[in-house]
């Protein structure tokens, strides 16, 4: 019987990323492409019609968060589901919302034009930085701005996954993750991010097996693939022989062995 040193030689189709989350996951594809968002630069003639609409948007978004962050409070502790509570402060600041009013009422530009630069700014202003801490708070920004303009455009977050899939995606968002929590994912396989970026965090607070920062994942995994997802080495193979399948179906065996084993113990 080969051991993992002897499959992994072998393996011609595995795709190589860091170990975010530890765990053997075995499920096929939901293929994650966000839609890009195009900004409207438009001009406005009804300055106060702008303006409501960018209240309306914002007070949305307040409201997708908070639900949002009520479930990852379900899911997960709570120093990790404050993530959500930080990007809520952010759609509370009173001096972005006054600035952006200001400006559409000055410029006369669409909303979400207004959003996408101002919001932008914060974002410039954090990646000066080195730190993965600071980086991290861009990434919330990125979302917040995304989920403002999309209300303000009247689109919403749309996914076809079944239940029990291996999300495979550019990126994801905390939101995104928690989300897709709903569905019994059953791992999480990312083209960007490292150790300590939200999408690992999140991922071991649910358990849920990950690999990120794959690189080229999405363009060589298609929707409907069988993939193994190894937590643990930072591994994905891409439908997987039966040699590959037989070895980890049984590594996964005795991991939820070994986890059930623990749990009788916590209970004694």
């Amino acid at each position: 019987m080969k051991n993992f040193s002897q499959i992994f030689k072998e393996a011609d189709n595995k795709i190589a990323g860091l170990a975010a989350a530890p765990g053997i996951a075995i499920a096929k594809v939901y293929l994650f492409m966000k839609e890009k968002l195009v900004i409207n630069q438009g001009t406005i003639t009804d300055v106060i019609e702008a303006q409501k609409n960018l209240e309306e948007a914002l007070t949305k978004s307040k409201k997708e968060l908070n639900k949002i962050f009520a479930l990852a409070a379900e899911k997960m502790e709570g120093t990790r589901a404050s993530i959500f509570e930080a990007q809520l402060m952010i759609l509370d600041d009173p001096v972005l919302k006054s600035n952006i009013l200001k400006r559409i009422e000055k410029e006369k530009k669409q909303p979400e034009f207004i959003v996408h630069d101002e919001i932008s700014k914060y974002q410039r202003r954090m990646s000066v930085f080195s730190e993965s801490y600071m980086n991290e708070r861009a990434h919330d920004i990125e979302d917040i701005k995304n989920r403002i303009i999309r209300n303000l455009q009247k689109k919403g977050w749309e996914s076809q996954i079944t239940n029990n899939m291996i999300i495979i995606s550019d990126t994801l968002t905390p939101a995104d993750m928690i989300l897709f929590s709903r569905c019994n994912v059953k791992g999480f396989v990312t083209d960007h991010g490292g150790l300590t970026s939200h999408a690992a965090i999140i991922s071991r607070s649910l358990n849920i097996p990950a690999v990120v920062g794959t690189h080229n994942s999405t363009s060589k995994i298609e929707d409907g693939d069988t993939v193994i997802v190894d937590g643990f080495h930072g591994y994905v193979i891409v439908n997987p022989n039966e040699e590959q399948l037989d070895f980890f179906k049984r590594k996964a065996k005795k991991l939820t062995e070994l986890q059930q084993g623990l749990l009788k113990l916590r209970d004694v």
